[in-house]
């Protein structure tokens, strides 16, 4: 069976894991607008979780808290796949720009960055 990240993501799918999370915005800009791939990858979950816990630390040095939160969530999200890699899609959502973190089985989204766009 193949995955779901295997064939084109599914914007229903999008949808539903953006609103579990609790992005409700993100949830109505896929219905409204679809999505569009920019760059998908994977990566071991191991290294994902190195390069985010020097991130934190960075972020605890500049006493960033809204990073620190940020990347918290994400460590913790890592850490909770069962996958050995975690995949990257870069995606565009009406004037936004995503990172969504899933599990390499294509099973779930683990976590929804919106880089840019936000509330325009």
């Amino acid at each position: 069976m193949a995955s779901t990240w295997d064939r084109p993501m599914k914007e229903s799918f999008i949808s539903a894991e953006a609103s579990r999370l609790g992005m409700v915005q993100l949830a109505s800009a896929v219905d409204e607008y679809g999505v569009i791939i920019l760059q998908e990858s994977a990566v071991p979950k191991g290294q994902l979780i190195r390069i985010f816990e020097n991130r934190l630390r960075r972020a605890e040095a500049r006493n960033d808290r809204d990073v620190t939160r940020l990347v918290t969530n994400l460590l913790s999200a890592f850490s909770d796949a069962e996958s050995s890699e975690i995949k990257l899609i870069h995606v565009q959502v009406g004037k936004m720009d995503v990172m969504f973190y899933g599990e390499a089985s294509g099973a779930s989204i683990l976590a929804a960055v919106i880089l840019s766009g936000g509330d325009s």
